[in-house]
């Protein structure tokens, strides 16, 4: 399978061979979960960066 089958099959444009589908659910609590780790690095990033001027 070639790295353009792979982006066909991605976007939908293919059918893949198992009858299952590769792409993995995500919940409510995980998809907060993953949105409270990055505002933490956004701040702290900020706040490294607001250190180094100071």
């Amino acid at each position: 399978m070639s790295w353009l089958d792979r982006i066909r099959i991605f976007y939908g444009g293919g059918s893949t061979p198992s009858a299952s589908s590769s792409v993995p659910e995500i919940d409510a609590s995980s998809g907060a979960l993953a949105l409270a780790v990055v505002a933490a690095a956004m701040l702290l990033a900020w706040e490294v960066r607001r250190r180094k001027r100071a």
